[in-house]
């Protein structure tokens, strides 16, 4: 098998960290957008692993460090934190300070994972290295498309954060000079809340319309709007706009920033 996940997470096998449970869930909120890019990243690689797994699941707890391989084709790590640690975590006053201190965790999970098992450690630390360079930034490219007859191309790219997934939509005229920029979906920074929602982009009916991976419509944009330059999307799945920024879930929103 090769690497196809390095995931860091609190709590481990359906059991908590020992810092509680609102700990652990944002926690995982706040780290899954550097979870998200080195598993996209490390794909690329085609590194193959030593036994019958792809995932490298790095977990932080109160219990003392352990290996071991995990039926579910994983190889996991304990990583031993102390309150005192946790509570330095809870300090840091800068974003660098908390990203900085997420990659050091996994660099612990390698280490102790190299001690059993032939990790390929220089090639994980290069993309945190990536990550470094890029501004901590997990960004990419979804579609591209030029607007026949409306005089505009459409770039959307996925934006992951420590606090939420965005759809971000920009605008471009013919000669390719920016016209505007705006988001079109805001939700949950964890891959369940947008993945198979944000699969595939259809023009009909004077529409883009962003699908999900059966098709479905999703989100809805008037080309004459994007021909003005003006975003405006409708989201019009009923599903999808529970975990949309809303009256009801917005204090669950905020809660993840720091």
């Amino acid at each position: 098998m090769n690497y196809r996940y390095i995931i860091l997470w609190a709590g481990n096998s359906g059991f908590g960290s020992g810092f509680g449970d609102e700990f652990d869930n944002k926690f995982n909120y706040n780290t899954w957008f550097v979870s998200n890019y080195l598993s996209l990243r490390i794909r690329k690689l085609h590194l193959p692993t030593d036994g019958p797994y792809n995932m490298l699941f790095c977990n932080i707890t109160k219990d003392e460090s352990l290996v071991k391989e995990k039926s579910v084709s994983s190889l996991s790590v304990n990583i031993h934190v102390s309150n005192e640690e946790i509570e330095k975590y809870l300090n840091m006053s800068t974003e660098v300070e908390r990203f900085e201190y997420y990659l050091s965790l996994l660099e612990r999970g390698y280490k102790l994972a190299s001690i059993s098992h032939d990790i390929p450690i220089e090639s994980f630390l290069n993309l945190h290295q990536e990550l470094r360079n890029n501004n901590y930034k997990n960004e990419r490219l979804f579609k591209k498309k030029t607007l026949k007859g409306y005089g505009v191309k459409v770039v959307l790219e996925h934006v992951l954060t420590s606090y939420d997934y965005r759809l971000r939509m920009s605008l471009f005229d013919g000669k390719n000079h920016f016209i505007n920029e705006g988001y079109i979906y805001q939700t949950y920074p964890d891959d369940v809340f947008f993945n198979k929602n944000v699969r595939h982009l259809v023009i009909e009916d004077g529409k883009l319309i962003i699908t999900d991976f059966l098709d479905h419509p999703q989100f809805v944009c008037e080309l004459s709007d994007l021909s003005k330059g003006i975003i405006n999307s409708v989201c019009v799945d009923a599903n999808t706009r529970k975990y949309m920024p809303n009256d009801e879930n917005r204090e669950k929103f905020e809660r993840l920033k720091w």
